[in-house]
């Protein structure tokens, strides 16, 4: 808690990006700053259009990556989604922030991608649903279904990283 602002801020490391529950597709790490205060689902015409901060309407959010923007005007959202086996680190400010973040006067969304280090490193994963992990939801057995339907979603990654020149120039490469 900053006591010399009025800035409200969340900050979620890798960890907590990793720990954290939060959808694997869609909106990825965006889904965190729900764990805010203040920060809420805003839905537009019965569905869900972004997100809304505080009072203000979710066409006043700004998103960045790493400080660069990332606006996509046409549906008020992020134009590119960042993997989160990618994001290092993501933060949400709120309410009368600094004038540096003068572009809009909602939220403000900043994501920061994982970079090459100097020791070599990486990760896979997958992300995997099927019928095996679901049960039959109530509207399923009143439609007079005794098994559940067929649903299989398996997907498949990982990244690897390292130094080019030590202390000088890195990679990382998702695959």
């Amino acid at each position: 808690m900053d006591t010399t602002t009025a800035q409200v801020t969340n900050d979620f490391t890798s960890q907590q990006v990793e720990d954290l529950p939060s959808a694997t597709i869609g909106s990825g790490v965006l889904n965190l700053s729900l764990l805010d205060s203040g920060l809420q689902r805003a839905v537009a015409w019965g569905w869900e259009a972004g997100l809304r901060s505080a009072a203000s309407v979710r066409e006043n959010n700004n998103f960045t990556i790493e400080g660069v923007d990332n606006n996509d005007t046409s549906v008020t959202g992020t134009l590119v989604t960042v993997p989160n086996d990618a994001v290092a680190e993501f933060s949400v400010l709120q309410n009368q922030f600094s004038p540096e973040f003068g572009h809009s006067s909602g939220g403000q969304f900043n994501t920061i991608v994982q970079s090459g280090t100097n020791e070599f490193h990486g990760l896979a994963y997958v992300y995997n649903q099927n019928r095996n992990y679901n049960a039959l939801d109530t509207l399923q057995k009143l439609s007079g279904l005794t098994t559940v339907p067929r649903f299989d979603d398996n997907r498949f990654g990982g990244n690897f990283g390292g130094p080019i020149f030590k202390q000088q120039a890195f990679f990382l490469r998702r695959l």
